[in-house]
């Protein structure tokens, strides 16, 4: 540990709070933008979707995840003009993540799907312009942002127009759905793994330079990625095909015995003659052992006759006898009465006790139970579904709207849509998890080395310190963007939703490929609103699509602006130690 930066302990442990809270914030809206499509077509729950990014996205971080960080290489500013001063590097990386936390947290609020990336990127922008100038910004790299604003969601929106018009047409709207697209699945899986799993070796190994360098050739990756994929096409025809058939038909056919047994069960035949016999048993069981105590007697009904007939009940008989048959002194009376009585006070007050501990038992733990389900009911178990009808006629209108297909092939697709979210957070996990803890993997570095290194080492630490709160963030606070991809810009449906997953997947690996900047949050959307398209633009709020869009340039200019003022109130104010 340096000892010239020793004073500057402070940013390091402020740098981990805000760290943690900006990756609560990634949680909450990358995470869930990229399972909205999920949770909407409920071809998972809320919790699924949590349980699923928990699993895979740590996995992505301790199998893939990045032992570097290029962040501060020269990509978006010099870092050599800060070779004499590591500390304002130090301070810049504190103010981004402060700055990065406040606008991811208030994107979110409002329901915003952003780019993590762009918005943190745009923050060290703000620091950097404030502490050398805005001509030590490299703009040649940060002027792709720019372009992914509109190559984004414009090529994934044809992407997805097309995979899902094909689908509509070819499949959804074939006099038989359901044996077309049975046999059409393997070609699905084909494709959306084979693509999946390029993605994942394309995107997920870009940490490792090593292994790019020396090992990655494409020579050998496309043809492994689709011969999986060509492997799991091959196992749905035989077994798994089969089986998830037989077990679709016993369904149906439960489903047809049911719906028979309903219609038999209220037709005016069996209306007719059952509730006669029902009133006739009614009448010889219930009716007849009804008595009205009167005086001495008690009454009982007679069903046959339908008048009141007195009778004495037989245990009134018995005491009676008992009276005239005993003869039991004064004296043998008061004080048997005294020791009953004695008994009885005793009996109530225990009895007592065990029912006031009962409730005090029974409090407690439906006090606890309140608090825990009012928190469920609050966060990861809310009806997102009647939230966003309710906030919105426009969406309720569309779904309402929207065509119906048949169930059983959208049952299909929703184990391609699963399959996708989940491929798509572990590459989240590789990838983008290292880029998110770059300012606080930065500012931990500079504290113990006292210098700017070029690579920036993160270690694992960090990383699971990260895939922390990304999963509490989507666990507590996803909701609010869910909604908004999921529901209020388009209906979803397990088909239009792997549709949308797979066009965004087949995007940012082409792009990447080719080298056209993108972002995932912003690919996610464009393909939403590309697959409500193919129904009709009547099928696309277009007032909330412009809203999302216009929320990227401004929280990246906000979070620049923020950045900057926040740095330049720590950095240039006068100081009691300078005076």
């Amino acid at each position: 540990m340096s000892g010239t930066l020793h004073s500057y302990l402070w940013i390091a442990i402020a740098g981990g709070i805000f760290g943690f809270a900006y990756n609560f914030g990634i949680g909450a809206n990358d995470v869930a933008n990229a399972f909205a499509t999920s949770v909407a077509s409920k071809s998972v729950s809320l919790p699924q979707a949590v349980a699923i990014a928990s699993i895979f996205e740590f996995c992505g971080v301790l199998f893939l995840g990045a032992s570097v960080t290029s962040t501060v290489r020269g990509k978006i500013f010099n870092t050599s003009d800060y070779e004499d001063m590591p500390e304002v590097v130090m301070l810049g990386m504190f103010t981004s993540l402060v700055s990065a936390s406040f606008m991811m947290m208030i994107a979110t609020y409002m329901g915003m799907p952003v780019s993590t990336t762009h918005t943190v990127i745009g923050c060290i922008i703000g620091f950097a312009s404030a502490a050398n100038g805005i001509q030590s910004v490299n703009w040649d790299e940060t002027k792709n942002i720019f372009i992914s604003w509109i190559a984004s969601p414009i090529l994934t929106g044809i992407a997805a127009f097309c995979i899902y018009g094909f689908i509509r047409h070819f499949i959804l709207m074939s006099e038989d759905p359901f044996k077309r697209g049975y046999y059409t699945f393997p070609f699905v899986l084909f494709a959306t793994i084979g693509v999946n799993l390029f993605f994942i070796l394309n995107k997920g190994t870009q940490n490792f330079e090593y292994f790019q360098e020396n090992v990655y050739d494409n020579r050998w990756v496309v043809p492994t990625s689709f011969g999986v994929g060509l492997l799991f096409g091959l196992v749905w025809l035989w077994p798994f095909g089969p089986w998830v058939k037989r077990r679709m038909e016993a369904k149906r056919a439960a489903t047809q015995q049911e719906t028979t047994d309903q219609i038999q069960s209220s037709s005016p035949q069996s209306a007719a003659v059952h509730p006669l016999s029902s009133l006739h048993s009614i009448g010889s069981s219930s009716i007849g052992s009804r008595r009205e105590i009167q005086g001495e007697q008690i009454a009982e009904y007679d069903p046959e006759e339908g008048s009141i007939k007195l009778a004495m009940d037989r245990s009134v008989k018995s005491v009676k006898l008992i009276i005239d048959s005993e003869r039991i002194s004064e004296e043998s009376t008061e004080h048997a009465t005294n020791l009953i009585e004695g008994s009885i006070k005793s009996v109530k007050s225990l009895a007592q006790l065990i029912v006031e501990e009962t409730t005090t038992v029974k409090r407690r733990k439906a006090k606890k139970s309140r608090i825990l389900v009012r928190f469920a009911e609050a966060t990861f178990r809310q009806n997102l579904e009647e939230q966003s009808f309710q906030e919105s006629r426009a969406t309720q209108e569309i779904w309402q709207n929207s065509s119906q297909y048949d169930s059983e092939v959208e049952h299909l697709f929703t184990y391609v849509q699963v399959f996708t979210a989940s491929l798509s957070s572990f590459a989240h996990g590789a990838n983008d998890i290292a880029n998110a803890v770059a300012p606080l993997a930065a500012i931990i570095d500079i504290y113990q080395t006292g210098e700017i290194n070029p690579e920036a080492p993160v270690q694992r630490w960090i990383l699971a310190y990260g895939g922390v709160a990304l999963v509490l963030g989507l666990l507590l606070y996803g909701y609010k963007v869910i909604k908004t991809i999921g529901y209020k810009l388009t209906a979803i449906s397990p088909t239009r939703g792997s549709s949308a997953s797979l066009a965004a997947s087949l995007l940012v690996v082409t792009a990447s490929y080719i080298g056209i900047p993108v972002s995932t949050t912003q690919c996610i959307v464009g393909a939403v609103a590309g697959i409500g398209l193919v129904e009709g633009k009547k099928n696309v709020q277009w007032w909330q699509l412009f809203k999302v869009c216009i929320s990227w340039v401004v929280v990246f200019f906000v979070a620049c602006l923020i950045s900057a003022l926040l740095f330049s109130m720590c950095y240039y104010s006068p100081s009691m130690m300078t005076v």
